[in-house]
């Protein structure tokens, strides 16, 4: 039977008229009662203007039964149920899972007088329970907004999940320990465990392979612990025993006490790309080359084996961000470095070329050639892959360096043919008159003290290349050929004592 629609209040004249997409929404409310003195206090508690939207009253229809109820459902779509458990033809649990079935996500508020049945109800897929004859109208308004609110949330959570579940990428919940909490399908088909199988275990007694060592994930705990996101490259291992490479990130979700609470892994199988770069690297490898990929809006960078070995990392150790590449690049050097990408970037130049040095793992300086070229942009020609190779010249560089210092020393022997010798007495007073400026006299000093080229770097904060440049350049321009000649110069000069 339905009840009579409640009566709003008199409309104001002077009001202007609300266009009817704007007008509120009345509530629709299924009330399930068989007994007409408990159905009449519940409509005495819904005609309070609490429950009204704006003017409009809210809609109310009456099952006596849960047959009655069933069949209203099916015409009507409800914002809420508020249920007695004791009907004529269901009573108890049965009839909560029977309407929630019927309603789907629909909100219910059991009206019961058993507190053990109601929260039985509640694990039945009820929102919240009143108690009869312990209620009023307050306590009625209270329970139907917090069931409508969490039935809101429950919904919204549902979406999330649906997405979650759509998405291409294995996507994985833990807590701070690692046990998994929530998977999604991606996962388990990327992996083979079910997420029933993966539910109550950690990833790495699912998937290790022990590809990578300790180091490697004591890096990765001390990271996202911290509260940091973790990007890498590993390799894992498929129920079956298979092994495949995942791009793995992980991001920890903080409490409010700003504490670490849960871990959400995103995994993507990476296989496919990896062969394909295991094909170019062998076509590269006679080149002396390693190849880098460059994801521009986000910044994630992959770098192959080559070009880690080249700075002394084992595959994956240098980061998974430019940002972590470009802190390696020379300070002297990066200015140029980024120029030229620039240009490259707005279209200026065809590709990007630049020599720089990087710091290698030990501490050294390694001159490295770096090329690329953008391979993907937007409609608006925004610059969005840039992929590219690096190579290691430092031999090229270091012989470049010989022979134009060999050079100059055959120039001078040419100029200096046929000219007269000059006495070994005043060899030394030619030298003094080779004005050396303050940064060379501290070379020259330290050779004179036994230093080698990497300790005179040390103690200048340059490279020991550049402390080997500047070596040659004082023989050169003293016309020296030893550190025991450099020395007794030092020593004649009074740069040091005897």
């Amino acid at each position: 039977m339905n009840s009579p629609p409640l009566q709003p209040p008199a409309a104001n004249p002077a009001r202007a008229a609300t266009p009817p997409e704007l007008e509120p929404k009345a509530l629709s409310i299924l009330i399930v009662e068989d007994e007409p003195g408990d159905h009449a206090l519940v409509l005495t508690y819904l005609r309070h203007k609490s429950f009204w939207r704006g003017a409009v009253a809210p809609n109310l229809v009456w099952a006596k039964s849960l047959r009655e109820a069933l069949a209203a459902a099916q015409s009507t779509v409800f914002d809420m149920v508020l249920l007695d458990l004791s009907l004529p033809d269901s009573a108890g649990v049965q009839t909560v899972s029977a309407i929630t079935a019927a309603l789907k996500g629909t909100p219910v508020v059991v009206l019961t007088g058993n507190d053990e049945l109601a929260m039985a109800a509640l694990g039945a897929g009820a929102q919240d329970y009143l108690v009869k004859g312990e209620f009023d109208h307050w306590g009625l308004g209270r329970a139907v907004r917090y069931a409508m609110a969490c039935a809101a949330q429950e919904r919204r959570l549902h979406l999330f999940e649906v997405a979650l579940n759509s998405a291409a990428n294995g996507i994985v919940v833990t807590g701070t320990d690692g046990t998994i909490e929530w998977a999604n399908e991606a996962f388990a088909q990327m992996t083979g465990y079910s997420i029933a199988e993966a539910i109550g275990h950690k990833p790495s007694q699912l998937v290790k392979s022990g590809a990578q060592d300790q180091s490697f994930y004591q890096q990765m705990w001390q990271t996202i612990l911290s509260g940091q996101i973790w990007r890498g490259e590993v390799i894992n291992r498929h129920k079956d025993g298979t092994q495949y490479h995942e791009l793995l990130a992980i991001s920890p979700v903080m409490g409010g006490d700003g504490r670490v609470k849960h871990f959400v892994a995103i995994k993507q199988d990476i296989s496919e790309r990896k062969h394909i770069e295991q094909r170019l690297e062998l076509a590269l490898f006679g080149a002396d080359l390693g190849l880098w990929d460059l994801q521009l809006p986000s910044g994630d960078l992959h770098l192959s084996a080559k070009v880690c070995a080249m700075l002394g990392y084992a595959e994956g150790g240098v980061g998974a961000h430019i940002s972590q590449f470009e802190k390696l690049v020379h300070p002297d050097d990066a200015p140029a470095r980024r120029a030229a990408l620039n240009t490259h970037l707005s279209g200026d130049a065809l590709d990007f070329q630049a020599e720089h040095r990087m710091r290698h793992k030990a501490g050294h300086w390694v001159w490295v050639r770096s090329r690329a070229r953008v391979v993907a942009r937007d409609d608006n020609a925004v610059p969005l892959r840039l992929v590219g190779t690096v190579q290691d010249i430092s031999q090229e560089k270091q012989l470049k360096l010989e022979g134009a210092d060999l050079l100059l020393r055959i120039e001078s022997l040419i100029h200096g043919f046929g000219k007269a010798p000059v006495p070994s007495e005043r060899r030394g007073d030619v030298a003094k008159s080779a004005a050396l400026g303050l940064r060379q006299q501290q070379v020259l000093q330290l050779i004179a003290a036994g230093c080698t080229s990497a300790e005179i770097g040390e103690h200048m904060g340059i490279s020991p290349t550049t402390a080997a440049t500047h070596r040659r350049n004082l023989m050169r321009k003293l016309d020296l050929h030893s550190a025991a000649e450099l020395t007794r110069y030092a020593i004649t000069h009074k740069l040091i004592a005897g």
